[in-house]
């Protein structure tokens, strides 16, 4: 009797057991009619799709180092991919997830889901239908490409920074020299003047606006007044180095075009050194943040003060009157032992002639 028990229960297990697998493949019961007409709508033709690709109905998965020599389709589920497609990807009624190292050759859609891309590679277009419902998450920086950009950057610079040694060293010196002078005004006149320009602009427009003639120009100010305000950051973030690069380089003439170029090229190293720290520390830790945060504040540090300057010297054409205050003469050629004024007038005496009778 007792064996005739066990019996009965094996054989419930062995009818319940492929129910329970079914049930975790598919969980919502889709017609389909429903996944026929969403593969018409795609545009995906199921012959084509037998001989060259695959066709799966629940979630799947292309594990790391496997190939799909052709689309792939997934139907009520989720396709994770995480190897190589060299078609299309399309979910339908489930998400479509890139993994990091994949490669999809065509696009990926998701039909009533949802196209995530986690560090892989999507060649093609992303699409989703409702299209409220795609998400693509950025692929976060490697170290190599931070460094990559920061050492771009820095030759950028450098090379702007010499651009202007020759065609405008003045100005740079006078931004530089007006810096050292008065670095707290003119940062103050920088954070003013970034936020006065969008204002300023707009009223200029606005103001042009009520000739003929004045409408003519509105293309034009629109055009050439963000190119300057660019062009004072820019002449003032080169000065802030220059003036960084005198102070680090003691005793150096300021005259010298080799030492204004070691103090430029020494400024601009000083400069970016946070934004290669940064790059080795590139990460999602707190601390790459951290060091993140400092580059960012440096940076709008020197170009702010950079650009009161420029402003204050008229990108270092003119004159800071506040700063350089007028040079006295000396007097010192016309001190003589008597005063000038207060002297008694007096004819002078003139000697007798031989022979005359005095009178």
């Amino acid at each position: 009797m007792r064996q005739r028990v066990w019996i009965l229960a094996a054989a419930l297990f062995g009818c319940a057991a492929p129910a329970a697998v079914a049930a975790q493949v598919s969980t919502v019961a889709i017609p389909a009619d429903s996944a026929a007409e969403a593969m018409r709508a795609l545009s995906i033709d199921e012959g084509r799709l037998a001989v060259n690709g695959r066709y799966v109905r629940g979630s799947h998965e292309v594990a790391a180092g496997d190939t799909v020599r052709g689309p792939l389709v997934v139907v009520q589920g989720n396709a994770d991919i995480r190897g190589t497609v060299l078609g299309d990807v399309t979910a339908i009624f489930g998400d479509v997830t890139v993994r990091d190292g994949a490669d999809v050759r065509g696009g990926a859609t998701a039909w009533r889901g949802r196209v995530i891309v986690e560090g892989g590679r999507v060649r093609g277009d992303l699409r989703a239908s409702p299209a409220k419902v795609a998400r693509a998450e950025a692929v976060p920086m490697t170290r190599s490409e931070a460094l990559r950009l920061t050492v771009g950057w820095f030759a950028m610079l450098l090379t702007v920074g010499f651009i202007a040694l020759v065609l405008a060293s003045r100005n740079l010196d006078g931004t530089a020299r007006l810096l050292e002078q008065d670095f707290g005004r003119a940062f103050l006149v920088g954070v003013a003047g970034q936020l006065g320009f969008l204002p300023l602009l707009i009223l200029t427009i606005v103001a042009l606006c009520v000739t003929v003639i004045g409408i003519l120009l509105v293309p034009f100010v629109l055009v050439a007044a963000p190119i300057a305000f660019a062009g004072l950051v820019t002449l003032g973030w080169l000065a802030m180095a220059l003036m960084l690069g005198h102070a680090l380089l003691r005793g150096s003439a300021r005259d010298d075009r080799a030492a204004m170029i070691r103090a430029l090229v020494s400024g601009v190293v000083i400069l970016m050194a946070p934004w290669a720290i940064a790059a080795l520390m590139q990460g999602p830790s707190t601390s790459a943040m951290l060091v993140r945060t400092a580059a960012i504040g440096i940076t709008w540090a020197a170009a702010t003060a950079g650009l009161g300057g420029a402003i204050l010297s008229r990108a270092g054409s003119g004159t800071n009157r506040r700063a350089t205050p007028p040079i006295q003469p000396s007097n010192a050629g016309w001190q003589t032992p008597t005063p000038v004024a207060g002297i008694a007038t007096a004819r002078r005496p003139i000697p007798a002639r031989p022979g005359a009778t005095p009178k």
